[in-house]
């Protein structure tokens, strides 16, 4: 019986985004982002894109921040209590924009850099 050798295959470095970032890894993806903006907790639960949601979340704060000192004014002097029932959610969905708009951004890395051809 011969041996037959299979030919070697030179193992790709990943690049520095791939590698930051996890992208290598099957199940970042396993799960689609909700409403297409919105941050899948699944996602983020894991250490290797964990460290990365500060950067999102303080832009997230700063712009309900924004929203709050502009807007919360003006809906309190027309809505009065009722305003709360506006405010509140959209404080909430605005902190949490830029950490969806992020993972859209990487989910669709993962995707492109799973469809290229592996390197020679």
């Amino acid at each position: 019986m011969s041996e037959q050798h299979l030919p070697a295959t030179v193992a790709r470095r990943p690049d520095a985004i791939t590698w930051m970032f996890g992208l290598d890894k099957p199940t970042l993806t396993d799960r689609p982002q909700r409403w297409g903006v919105m941050p899948t907790f699944r996602f983020w639960n894991r250490l290797d894109t964990a460290k990365y949601q500060i950067a999102p979340l303080a832009a997230g704060l700063a712009l309900a921040a924004l929203f709050s000192k502009l807007a919360s004014p003006l809906l309190a002097g027309l809505l009065g209590v009722l305003s709360l029932v506006i405010v509140l959610p959209m404080i909430f969905a605005l902190t949490l924009l830029p950490l969806g708009l992020f993972e859209r951004w990487l989910r669709r890395e993962i995707k492109t850099r799973r469809a290229l051809p592996p390197a020679e």
